[in-house]
């Protein structure tokens, strides 16, 4: 049985509706293309300060899979939402407020 915890399923449909309505073409070579941590603390992708914003009603993402992400890869900062996977469709003003603010 699929996980389905909390789960609003129509709001998870008119979600990938939209997104396909918005998807534009981009480069084929960025499927292909790997993007490495390279030397450690050194590399330049280390030294791009990061946000994880975790997403309370998550479908597709369970919480301890984002807790994983940000245990792997630790960002700067954490901030919670209590959304769906898409807060930028399901909470579009807040995901701005919550982005606006941040450091």
């Amino acid at each position: 049985m699929p996980w389905s915890w909390n789960c609003n399923y129509k709001m998870f449909v008119q979600d990938s509706a939209l997104a396909s309505i918005l998807l534009r073409p981009w480069p084929a070579a960025l499927s292909a293309a790997r993007f490495g941590r390279g030397g450690g603390d050194s590399s330049a992708i280390d030294q791009v300060r990061r946000v994880y914003i975790t997403t309370a009603k998550d479908c597709m993402v369970k919480p301890e899979q984002q807790e994983a992400m940000i245990h792997r890869w630790p960002p700067s900062k954490v901030v919670a939402m209590d959304t769906d996977h898409s807060p930028f469709f399901s909470a579009p003003e807040r995901l701005f407020q919550l982005i606006v603010k941040l450091p």
